[in-house]
Order: C-alpha cells, then structure tokens, then sequence
C-alpha cells in the first residue's frame, strides 16, 4: 500500500523543504519515495500557451497563470499523475499551494483523499514572500523556482487557511487521519522537530493498519 502524504502551504512556506526532510528520513528506512507537485505541469502549460492567453511570463524565467482555471486542471491532472505513477513508491508526497484549500481539495476524489495524511505549514505572508525572494537569488535546485509576481502573490496567497486546516478540514472530507498543522515561522531546529513528529505519526498509523483486526 502507498501512503499518500499532502504537503500544503503558501510558497515560501517551507513545503519544499519538508518535502526534501521527508524524503530523506523514509529512504533512510529502506522504503521507496516518490514526490508530485502542480509546478511541472503548470510550467508544461504555460510553455505550451505561446499566444499568452492564459499565462504571462515574469522575471527570473517564472510565470503568472491570468486565467485561474489552468490552477484547477493542475490539480486534476497531478492526482492521475500520482495513481499512474506512484505503484512502486512505499511513500508518496504531494506539494501544492493554493489561495483556498478547501476548494481545491474539492478537485480530488473522495477515495484518493480520504486514506491521506495532510501536512499544513503555516508562515506569514509577508516572510513566504521574503523567502520566495531569497530562494530564487540563491537557486540551487528545481524547487528553487519563482512564484507569481509579489503583487499577484499578496492578492491570491492574501487567505490564510490555517484555521480552517486545523478545525474543518478533516470532517468536512471525511479523512481517516487528522490534519497536521506545524508553523514555521522560527528555528530551522523547530521545523525540522515538528516534522520528526509528524512522521513518526504517520509511521505509526501505517504499522496499525498492517496489525490484523
């Protein structure tokens, strides 16, 4: 059985990192990781709209969508990405930031949903925006992309959804585990704290279900 985790949070957040923390402590348990994320296919789409009807370039060789439903098809398409591709994976991560998660939870099935486990990170709009920055200057690997433009970014990512993570989200899509919210608005240690023990939570839930009832 593939574990499905979903790394959510605004750009600069710190979802990428997470990501890369997962991604290393699961294959230091012998076990197979996959990661998804919207980017690539938001960037295939927006090479492919050479007339610009639906995407506009931006500084550093990123991009901004103006027609907001390419963020919605980004979505349908990554969950069949992950069920054609991640067979083989023990563990799979799905990254992706968006101005309102319970609309976008929405585009993903029932069942694709419900066995998840939601990893939220939380960080003020103005330090994801000063971080997004502080990447793109010090790029050193494929995560290291822009975002939209600041003006853009503070008018979409504008929503926090921190709230509703912590209190609705798990009800209202009937999810089989708690949502984790961490807030990285300090330490590196901190951060990295929080995730050693959301992990070791999702480590114990997979050892539950492989307990005979």
């Amino acid at each position: 059985m593939t574990t499905k985790v979903f790394v959510l949070g605004r750009p600069g957040s710190g979802k990428s990192t997470a990501a890369r923390y997962l991604k290393q402590m699961v294959q230091e348990t012998g076990r197979q990781h996959q990661h998804f994320n919207d980017y690539d296919i938001l960037r295939a789409m927006f090479l492919a709209d050479i007339h610009h009807e639906k995407f506009q370039p931006t500084e550093h060789n990123g991009f901004n969508a103006t027609d907001l439903s390419v963020l919605d098809d980004a979505l349908i398409e990554l969950e069949q990405q992950v069920r054609l591709t991640s067979t083989t994976a023990d563990l799979v991560t799905i990254e992706f930031a968006r101005d309102d998660y319970r609309q976008a939870l929405s585009l993903f099935s029932p069942d694709f949903l419900k066995d998840a486990f939601i990893l939220f990170i939380h960080a003020n709009l103005e330090t994801c925006i000063s971080r997004v920055h502080e990447r793109v200057e010090r790029a050193r690997s494929h995560d290291d992309h822009p975002s939209f433009s600041d003006d853009i970014f503070r008018r979409y990512y504008s929503k926090s959804n921190r709230e509703y993570m912590l209190h609705h989200c798990q009800l209202e899509f009937d999810l089989e585990q708690p949502v984790t919210v961490i807030n990285n608005m300090g330490p590196l240690e901190c951060f990295i704290h929080s995730l050693d023990r959301f992990l070791a939570m999702v480590f114990q839930a997979e050892k539950k279900l492989l307990i005979p009832a």
